[in-house]
């Protein structure tokens, strides 16, 4: 009976020592990791995204072509060149008929002074738009492409856990296995461990899916081509930012391609304004010809036309178009102010929750329940304690564990939407991480926290 203590004792040691080398390595991946400033793979996808997505290139073409629409706007229409020849009499008699001509005439249409110049600079200021379309482009693809990184770091980190909960089972199936072979465990127990063991196969399973789905998001992003692997030694980790609200607003607010484009709507309805000011001002034709006669002495003519504006109403009508159209901007960059502030405020305040949760987790939680799984394990070798408890431990540390995962990924995806400065609303995002299995055989579950991406699951450009 001596010997059958020992033996049962014996695996039961080696499980709870690999289990506390196990959870040292943990602690050392919750402390180690690379920021969004300091993770160079993180720096260096962000600048192929920029360089090669299709989407920025796009941007960048339109905005190119604004470009040349001003100088279009602001030349002269192109002249009026006409021949015409005319006959006095039944018969050609050119040469021998007063007035018989063959004439060559131009004409040259003259916009008052300034339309020309209105008009280019309007377009000018749709072309700084047409760039602020491209920022905004470019913010949001380096948005989306940290998004899918620290949703691949997630996988990643929650594939590392989940073969380390593999080695805990099988070391626990073990320990189960043992004591039932000498008489003091029972056969469910056995069955029961085996089954779990079967349970996180399939989350290895599903896990491993999720993170070849991260990295063909990233190689989309980057325009890679299919199945291009990417390796990264990088773990998440807290990177709290040491910034108030005031100096974020302040930065955010010179960064926002639409508050910058705001402003440039509100200039270019004041040039729109002045322009139909100008539309009440005549526009001139210059006019002049050469009239050959054949033998004849030749004529020419010469002269000046104008385009009276007898139609005020339309004036008018223009006017006071471009005059609400101006007090619109200037309303839409209000809100755009607003808006941007309203989102600012909101993401910073999901921050110092998750900072405070991580923290939570990481000093509070997680020590506990690794307390509560040593306490357990060590009841379960004397028979003080039921298979079943050892079970919810263990659940509930590895579930504690990938949530704090989860909490770090979705920090860092709400920080990278608030580097977006983008003015999209925010989603519901999941504070939990993955599900282990619970010891009544289903899957536990976790709250939830409004942000701005999807679970480990998410990604992609529009975020926000």
């Amino acid at each position: 009976m001596q010997m059958s203590r020992h033996a049962s004792r014996a695996p039961v040691g080696a499980c709870i020592t690999v289990m506390f080398l196990l959870f040292n390595s943990l602690d050392a991946a919750g402390q180690s990791g690379a920021s969004q400033s300091d993770d160079p793979l993180l720096s260096r996808l962000i600048e192929e995204a920029l360089e090669k997505n299709p989407a920025v290139i796009a941007a960048q073409e339109a905005a190119a072509a604004a470009r040349f629409r001003p100088p279009q706007a602001g030349s002269l229409p192109n002249p009026m060149f006409v021949t015409e020849y005319t006959n006095d009499g039944l018969s050609p008699s050119l040469g021998s008929q007063d007035m018989t001509t063959l004439a060559f005439m131009w004409g040259q249409e003259l916009p008052y002074a300034g339309k020309r110049g209105l008009r280019a600079d309007a377009l000018a200021r749709a072309a700084d738009q047409a760039d602020q379309q491209l920022e905004r482009v470019k913010l949001s693809v380096a948005a989306a492409v940290k998004r899918a990184y620290y949703d691949l770091l997630l996988s990643r980190d929650l594939l590392g856990l989940i073969g380390e909960q593999q080695e805990i089972w099988r070391q626990t199936e073990g320990v189960v296995r043992a004591r039932y072979a000498v008489g003091r465990g029972a056969q469910p127990d056995v069955l029961r461990a085996q089954v779990e063991v079967v349970r996180i196969e399939r989350l290895l399973v599903e896990q491993e899916a999720e993170a070849e789905i991260r990295v063909a998001q990233l190689n989309q992003l980057l325009d890679r081509p299919a199945g291009t692997p990417l390796a990264t030694g990088a773990r998440l980790a807290l990177s709290p930012i040491d910034e108030g609200l005031d100096q974020t607003l302040q930065r955010l607010e010179a960064l926002s391609p639409e508050m910058k484009s705001a402003a440039l709507g509100v200039a270019r309805s004041e040039l729109g304004i002045a322009l139909a000011q100008k539309e009440f001002k005549p526009d001139f034709l210059v006019q002049g010809g050469y009239m050959n006669r054949g033998g004849l002495d030749p004529m020419w003519v010469a002269g000046l036309g104008i385009s009276v504006p007898l139609y005020r109403e339309r004036l008018k009508s223009g006017l006071a178009e471009a005059q609400a159209d101006s007090r619109s901007n200037e309303r839409l960059s209000d809100w755009v102010r607003l808006m941007l502030r309203f989102r600012t405020e909101e993401r910073l305040a999901q921050l110092e929750a998750m900072e405070r949760i991580a923290v939570l987790y990481a000093g509070g939680v997680i020590p506990q329940d690794r307390l509560s799984v040593d306490a357990t394990m060590s009841s379960y070798q004397t028979g003080q304690t039921p298979f079943v408890s050892v079970l919810e431990t263990l659940a509930t540390l590895y579930n504690d564990l990938a949530t704090h995962l989860q909490i770090l990924a979705n920090y860092e995806k709400i920080r990278a939407s608030l580097e977006e400065a983008s003015l999209e609303e925010t989603s519901s995002l999941s504070m939990g991480g993955l599900a282990f299995p619970s010891a009544g055989g289903g899957m536990t579950t976790t709250g939830t926290m409004d942000g701005d991406a999807g679970s480990a699951g998410s990604g992609g450009m529009s975020n926000r």
